[in-house]
């Protein structure tokens, strides 16, 4: 199996930005991925013309499944609570204007983000998905101003519907955990990301997908009992200062290696191995048949 990770492509009107935007499908139709996740920042600006662009990018990938969540540049401005008012019910009530009861269908997403959408809603069904297909769950959240309760508790629902023994993957725009050589700044972050993190342990998630920050890293979490992989993909497109563009490939046949590809020299480098993944995997999904 191969699962391709772009996020941040950031992007805007610009002669060479739609050159290598086509390079870029160039390379991932060459890679002939399993699997395309795109975590947020499609645009620079939110703009209509730009998510044209993007949705004809995302039309050259039409020979595999292509699962997408925006980023904070691609919606409305947010409402963002200041520190005091993060707990308040009247702040929860603000920014999820119709509360669902835990047993409603995960259609009232849509709901929970009516106070959040910009342009990326015209373009694009949702701001969230949950797929299911050979083996694989995968959820991506909007995580722009915050992952809130009631996203969490239909994840959580939605990975106790799968099968113990099946790939889970999780994806948001925003970062969990701080990057080496890169300096945070407020709202980089997911608030509440130590628990958010601890949650996706107990559900059993191998990956959580994730950018914004521009710089490609592995971090492998445990508690234990279970192995979680944080893994951040830098920008595709954005160059500007010293950025790491490029996209993520996870490759799982007996063994898990993830390798950053840069887009612009096509030089590979391999972040993280893991031995006997695979094997590992298909025998949980065999034990779990019995």
């Amino acid at each position: 199996m191969k699962i391709l990770h772009v996020s941040d492509i950031h992007y805007r009107e610009a002669p060479e930005a739609w050159v290598l935007l086509k390079e870029a499908a160039r390379q991932i139709e060459g890679m002939r991925p399993d699997l395309i996740l795109l975590t947020g920042d499609l645009t620079n600006d939110g703009l209509d013309e730009q998510f044209l662009r993007v949705k004809r990018f995302v039309s050259w990938l039409d020979f595999c499944p292509v699962l997408i969540i925006p980023g904070n540049r691609d919606l409305a401005k947010t409402i963002v609570p200041v520190p005091a008012e993060r707990s308040d019910l009247e702040y929860f009530l603000l920014t999820h204007p119709e509360p669902a009861s835990v047993f409603d269908e995960m259609d009232e997403l849509e709901e929970v983000n009516h106070a959040r959408q910009g342009k990326f809603f015209a373009h694009f069904p949702a701001p969230e998905f949950f797929y299911r297909a050979h083996h694989v769950a995968a959820v991506g959240l909007n995580s722009t101003p915050e992952i809130a309760p009631r996203q969490i508790e239909l994840m959580t629902q939605y990975f106790h519907k799968g099968q113990a023994g099946e790939l889970r993957i999780f994806c948001a725009h925003h970062s969990f955990l701080p990057v080496p050589t890169k300096k945070l700044r407020p709202g980089d972050v997911v608030p509440r990301s130590a628990d958010i993190l601890q949650t996706l342990i107990e559900l059993n998630v191998d990956l959580l997908f994730c950018g914004h920050i521009h710089r490609s890293h592995v971090w492998e979490l445990s508690d234990g009992r279970h192995r979680l992989l944080c893994c951040n993909a830098g920008s595709l497109l954005d160059t500007s200062g010293k950025k790491d563009n490029g996209f993520l490939e996870v490759d799982i046949e007996d063994d898990l290696t993830i390798t950053r590809h840069s887009l612009f020299s096509r030089r590979t480098e391999v972040l993280y191995q893991r031995a006997d993944f695979g094997t590992m995997l298909q025998a949980r999904q065999r034990k779990k048949k019995r």
